[in-house]
């Protein structure tokens, strides 16, 4: 009896002993970062969910996107060359003779742009985007196809995704001018073509870095940073444009058809 006691202890404190040894090798050493530092669930390949902008956290020294209101005198300008200068300042005379509510798609930068939020969808082979305003979409194609040639110019231009890091790439191209960059009339051409670097860079914020490479009003390219927010258990209240609020919108105004259209000349 008194043996089997002895061997007991015995086997008891190689465990004890080997178990220290366990956790002096496993536990974090001080001075050194531990092995995972990203919070627990965090993945930034993960883009589902409803986005909305958060102006706020924009550069102060970038042209602003405006998210729904009108540039001011003191902003940062984007380098118009004398086209762009003369289209934007048209634009700023079109806006305020009173723009035009049609139900036309306003684009992938000026949805970006809009004051309200967006859902991400990801499927096998694109990403899709559902825009509250005005209930667009767009999809983002992410089975390695290029741009087409010969794609039909469109509101919502051709897009293409891919992943380099954790940085997700969307090049756009095949736009049909037909609308602004911005709320402020940032003008846009059919030559544009638009990059987006997107970087979920913690559980809730989304930064994407855009890059507007358009020769036609610009005399090179340029950048601006945009934020948006994770609004968790969020549905969209996403309606379409219907002919019915373009009247009781004229009708409100009193102006009934007599806004100017886009060929308004200064």
């Amino acid at each position: 009896m008194r043996n089997c006691f002895k061997l007991r202890v015995a086997v008891l404190g190689a465990v004890l002993a080997l178990s220290a040894i366990v956790l002096a090798q496993t536990a974090p050493q001080s001075g050194t970062a531990k092995p995972d530092s990203k919070p627990q669930g965090f993945n930034p390949h993960d883009l589902a969910g409803v986005w909305n902008p958060a102006p706020y956290m924009q550069p102060k020294n970038e042209p602003p996107v405006t998210f729904g209101m009108q540039a001011a005198p003191n902003d940062v300008l984007p380098p118009f060359n004398p086209a762009g200068k003369a289209k934007y300042e048209t634009n700023l005379k079109f806006i305020a003779a009173g723009d035009v509510l049609d139900c036309d798609p306003y684009g992938t930068a000026r949805n970006f742009f809009t004051p309200r939020p967006f859902e991400i969808l990801l499927t096998h082979d694109r990403l899709l985007q559902h825009f509250e305003y005005y209930d667009n979409w767009r999809e983002i194609w992410t089975d390695g196809r290029k741009i087409p040639a010969d794609a039909e110019p469109d509101y919502m231009g051709y897009s293409i995704g891919r992943w380099a890091g954790d940085t997700f790439i969307v090049d756009s191209a095949a736009y049909n001018g037909k609308q602004f960059l911005s709320w402020s009339g940032l003008p846009q051409s059919e030559s544009m073509r638009q990059t987006e670097r997107w970087q979920r860079i913690n559980p809730d914020t989304l930064r994407i870095l855009f890059t507007f490479d358009d020769p036609k009003f610009y005399a090179k390219p340029w950048t601006i940073t945009a934020f948006y927010k994770l609004k968790k258990d969020w549905v969209l209240d996403a309606h379409p444009c219907t002919l019915s609020e373009l009247k009781e919108y004229d009708d409100k105004l009193n102006h009934a058809d007599k806004l100017p259209g886009r060929d308004y000349k200064p």
